[in-house]
């Protein structure tokens, strides 16, 4: 039985914040519980880079204190929340990973973290990233249930955050699939929202038009508490009609290289859509090769455009992998950009174009689950990819299109393991996406094993 189980403590936000309503414990017993198991678990997992112990308690006892007095309460009042170190917080060190940002402190919060708190969230800490929001294993930090596997990346500390029951969210970014990456690892759901929809001011960039920042969550349930605090449009872009018949598209050619798991767990998901009533359609999607040659172009074009501009003087002090993304964009021409820039709209018309014969589209996260945390290449279908490149293979797209995806677990492979489904739903129809990924987590049932064994 998971330890917060046995211990009173509720497994997710909504439970946490139903029994704070009902006075069953006081925001102060949450996060000091939380701030427990923090001190406890997180020497081994890494997965918070810097605890705001002090800060989390004065806001626990504030929001106490509010409840006590009955001044209306944020929907997140005195709810233990971590924040991706890419994020400006105050008044924690917010390296983004980068050694030589070590003793960055921001001055001020960023726009999503003012967002928290006026919602009520108290901050325990910021989760750790990759170097730079580089890459998508975040070395650093240990897996909860399965230490062999990676946890995912570039928001990997949140997804361990959540994994470990040391947040009840945490927030992550998400420019190549860095949100639902980890989300798949770990196990929990994370939410890529539409683009723009969610603020970028006081996030350190990594591709100004690509990147994007949402809520990780142990239950996609728990993503429609966060996410209308961080886009007050979210409650407008809700179905119209509960009623009619959902029509679901998948693309076979988009994921026929996934491993037999991954398969066998994503069609068991397409099964549970049909128990809900939903009609499954075929679609076409572009390949994902041809996607990742876009990808490449633009993130590296526009990471080394930052990077060489913010910090010119500090090129040897990078680690290898984003020294090797940042020469990557010396290898293409601004004809080079102009062109994937050109390709991106084609492809961004394209998919909201399936949405004139489908509601939802389906496919999975990653095409392999959790993998082993120093694997260097991942074989599909008899191919060798490079790591990262078959980690965003099937997520990138919707970077570029900028489409709200809900990535969510579907099938247990093992503790804290299982394969997870991306649910994406039209443009700005962010809540359309989580509205049928609540209900096909509720019909799936599925109980993920949250005991920590690192």
């Amino acid at each position: 039985m998971d330890e917060s189980v046995r211990s009173g403590r509720p497994l997710d936000l909504t439970a946490a914040a139903a029994a704070l309503k009902r006075g069953e414990f006081s925001s102060a017993d949450l996060v000091n519980q939380a701030l427990d198991r923090i001190e406890r678990l997180n020497p081994r997992l890494c997965a918070l880079s810097d605890v705001t112990a002090d800060t989390a308690r004065r806001e626990a006892a504030r929001a106490d204190r509010r409840r006590a007095r009955g001044v209306p309460r944020g929907p997140l009042s005195g709810i233990p929340v971590a924040v991706k170190d890419i994020i400006d917080t105050t008044p924690a060190v917010c390296s983004s990973g980068l050694d030589f940002l070590s003793d960055y402190r921001p001055e001020s919060d960023a726009k999503v973290v003012r967002q928290l708190r006026r919602a009520g969230a108290v901050i325990v800490g910021v989760s750790a990233s990759d170097p730079g929001a580089f890459g998508v294993r975040t070395a650093a930090v240990t897996h909860p249930q399965a230490p062999e596997r990676t946890v995912g990346g570039s928001s990997g500390g949140s997804g361990a955050v959540l994994a470990a029951d040391l947040a009840f969210a945490a927030l992550g970014s998400d420019t190549g699939g860095s949100i639902r990456i980890p989300a798949a690892c770990c196990a929990v759901a994370g939410l890529k929202p539409t683009r723009g929809r969610v603020s970028l001011e006081g996030v350190r960039p990594l591709v100004w038009s690509l990147d994007h920042v949402g809520p990780m969550t142990r239950s996609v349930r728990d993503l429609a508490s966060v996410q209308p605090v961080l886009d007050p449009r979210y409650r407008r872009s809700a179905p119209a009609d509960h009623q009619r018949s959902v029509r679901v598209g998948h693309a076979p050619e988009y994921y026929r290289d996934a491993n037999p798991a991954v398969q066998a767990g994503f069609h068991s998901a397409l099964e549970a859509c049909r128990d809900l009533g939903a009609e499954i359609v075929e679609v076409g999607l572009p390949e994902p090769d041809s996607v990742i040659g876009i990808h490449g172009i633009i993130f590296c074009a526009e990471s080394a455009a930052y990077h060489r501009s913010a910090f010119a003087d500090r090129w040897d002090d990078y680690p290898p992998l984003v020294r090797r993304f940042l020469g990557y964009a010396d290898d293409h021409t601004g004809a080079d950009y102009v062109a994937a820039m050109r390709r991106r709209e084609e492809l961004t018309r394209g998919v909201e174009a399936l949405f004139d014969e489908i509601d939802i589209l389906m496919m999975p996260t990653l095409p392999v689950p959790a993998p082993r945390r120093d694997t260097e290449t991942l074989t599909l279908a008899g191919r060798e990819h490079e790591f990262t490149l078959a980690m965003v293979r099937y997520t990138c797209l919707f970077d570029h299109t900028g489409h709200p995806v809900v990535a969510m677990p579907v099938e247990v492979i093992g503790p804290g393991v299982a394969v997870s489904a991306q649910v994406v739903a039209p443009l700005g129809r962010d809540a359309a996406a989580v509205d049928f990924a609540q209900r096909l987590e509720k019909a799936m049932g599925l109980r993920i094993d949250y005991d920590v064994r690192a």
